[in-house]
């Protein structure tokens, strides 16, 4: 079976941990695609259209800012996982990610790839210091970021350099005055979705079918 991932650069660790990589064609969107998810809805296009000579598309992304909505592979069929993130599907899935959300809906989560790839809440105040000095910089930061009290850590396997990342995180933690914790990532979801397994939460959709909300709300095979 020959197998087209189209993954974010947020998942590209894991996916690679795996050692599944090679066995595939793979390709991973920048990160700031995030910031316009009608763009990364029509790279996202662009891609499935490109290509339509495999057996299954694969995709490490889940709604996404509904960026997946309106998607269609004229004649592969598409597999991916149904979290509506990248943090559910380092968690393991969305039920889990809801959970820690009611425990503390407060905390920000950190991954091995959004520290890699992604735009740390504090690279985003550097960037509005710079353009807007610092008075304007902190009111901005603390708007956006104001209500979160504690950064968590997500380990999942394959991270090299642990200690590095945990000084990343403490670093962002220390500047906000947040808690710092650390959780056990869960990527048999991911796992799921790169192996080309249809299982619960994972969304299957058809050659020729059309991504609405009810696919996506759909959450199994």
């Amino acid at each position: 079976m020959r197998i087209k991932l189209i993954g974010c650069h947020s998942t590209m660790n894991e996916v690679q941990a795996q050692g599944r990589a090679q066995e595939m064609d793979c390709e991973f969107l920048d990160y700031s695609f995030h910031a316009r998810p009608d763009k990364l809805h029509d790279r996202i296009q662009e891609l499935i259209n490109e290509s339509q000579d495999y057996d299954l598309i694969i995709l490490t992304y889940g709604r996404c800012s509904n960026s997946m909505l309106g998607l269609l592979s004229p004649s592969v069929p598409l597999l991916f996982p149904a979290t509506h993130d990248c943090i559910g599907l380092m968690l393991g899935s969305s039920a889990r990610h809801m959970e820690l959300f009611k425990e503390n809906a407060r905390t920000y989560y950190f991954s091995q790839g959004w520290l890699d790839y992604g735009r740390t809440p504090l690279a985003e105040y550097y960037e509005y210091e710079e353009r807007y000095g610092e008075k304007k910089a902190r009111k901005l930061i603390e708007t956006l970021y104001g209500s979160y009290k504690k950064a968590v850590f997500i380990i999942t396997p394959g991270i090299k350099e642990l200690e590095r990342y945990r000084q990343k995180v403490q670093e962002i933690a220390d500047f906000f005055d947040w808690e710092v914790g650390e959780i056990e990532g869960d990527i048999s979801l991911l796992n799921s979705v790169v192996r080309g397994i249809r299982a619960p939460e994972t969304i299957y959709v058809e050659a020729g079918q059309v991504i609405t909300l009810e696919t996506l709300s759909g959450g199994h095979s």
